[in-house]
């Protein structure tokens, strides 16, 4: 029998997608707009999973969230909450009542069909989960002051398919952590008004964060600094002056390496001998050593490079990229596939509207100047 999943968003297109990816998996789906929808659906069928979004036209997610944990029939029926990756108070809140985990917009559809199975799962007989989670080795938390670094790398971090949180100071990061699990923390340990050493050692002293990789972030290579950092076990360094893609890199190393040694260490396997807390430095002189980072999926081969310029600019998952970009520009009457600076230009109202479903306004806004810039540079080549 189907697991059933209830999906709550005032946005048709993310309802589309969800119901799309979560049918392909095996869920049956029910989609509703708004709270009332949402309300009559609950009182007239059984649910294994809410998708629930967190700001509705009628009122707050949270609202029905709390409705659910008053009622004994729904009052341990998993919760996913939706919003913005930026929301860092919405984020907690939702936890805060009850909700079993959290996705940022734009959001990684695998990740959401991965958290579906794990939550909707039935426990062995001792409670433990049939299956260990895949999905949870993808949580980044991004604690830095500027927003154009945290923009840049949650960028970067979302074409691996993380979902990425990001918090601007010291307080907000340490919040989170204690509200929710993450599997790597990139932290600026020159952050203004942050002792970054000490506040490693702090996370490193909670329960369930002693073990998450941390990559800390510096201008430069800062002897006393860095000795600093490794005395409290930072794993990596990584200097904000290097291309992000080194970043990105150095992330997936140390995920990568996480993942092997949980391996190692499952009941059954040998145990290899771990690095003895030893980090992988990769200061501002030396570049990490990594695989290549892993390039954006294609867009399907059947558009044209200005159609995979604009997927590759519009700052949503790859995963869902290049369909709600296709969706965007046929529903302004323009074919992808004969995408060019002109027709760019017709759709860029309809490609807005969508870009604002799933980012805030701000990051919505910049990625359509940015797709913009290629109508601009196309009609100047052409002229």
């Amino acid at each position: 029998m189907k697991a059933r999943v209830l999906i709550v968003d005032d946005s048709a297109t993310v309802r589309a997608d969800m119901r799309g990816v979560l049918s392909a998996a095996g869920f049956g789906t029910t989609l509703c707009e708004s709270l009332s929808a949402a309300r009559k659906a609950l009182s007239e069928g059984e649910f294994d999973l809410i998708i629930l979004d967190m700001l509705l036209p009628d009122g707050e997610g949270v609202d029905l969230l709390e409705e659910l944990r008053q009622v004994p029939r729904t009052a341990h029926l998993p919760v996913l909450m939706l919003s913005t990756e930026a929301a860092v108070l919405q984020r907690l809140k939702g936890l805060s009542h009850g909700a079993n985990d959290y996705v940022g917009k734009p959001y990684d559809s695998a990740y959401v069909v991965r958290r579906a199975h794990e939550l909707t799962q039935v426990p062995e007989s001792d409670g433990t989960p049939r299956l260990v989670s895949a999905g949870r080795r993808r949580r980044v938390l991004v604690v830095d002051g500027r927003i154009d670094f945290r923009l840049r790398a949650s960028d970067a971090l979302r074409k691996d398919g993380h979902d990425v949180i990001v918090a601007e100071s010291g307080d907000d990061a340490m919040r989170l952590l204690e509200a929710q699990p993450v599997d790597c923390i990139l932290l600026d340990l020159e952050m203004p008004g942050l002792e970054g050493p000490e506040w490693v050692r702090v996370v490193r002293s909670l329960p369930g964060t002693s073990q998450v990789a941390v990559v800390g972030l510096t201008a430069g290579f800062d002897s006393k600094l860095i000795s600093e950092a490794l005395a409290v076990k930072v794993d990596a360094f990584c200097s904000k002056t290097e291309d992000i893609e080194v970043l990105r890199a150095q992330v997936r190393t140390e995920l990568r390496r996480r993942a092997e040694s949980e391996q190692q260490a499952a009941p059954g396997t040998p145990t290899r001998v771990s690095r003895s807390g030893l980090p992988a430095v990769s200061p501002a002189s030396s570049t990490p050593t990594t695989a290549p980072a892993a390039s954006a999926p294609a867009s399907g081969g059947v558009h044209g490079n200005l159609f995979n310029e604009l997927v590759a600019r519009c700052g949503l998952s790859p995963v869902i990229a290049p369909s709600t970009m296709t969706r965007a520009c046929r529903k302004a009457g323009v074919e992808p596939q004969l995408l060019n600076p002109v027709t760019l230009a017709k759709a860029l109202p309809t490609i807005r509207d969508m870009l604002h479903i799933f980012l805030d306004a701000q990051e919505a806004e910049r990625r359509i100047q940015s797709i913009q810039a290629l109508t601009e540079s196309g009609a100047a080549r052409t002229r």
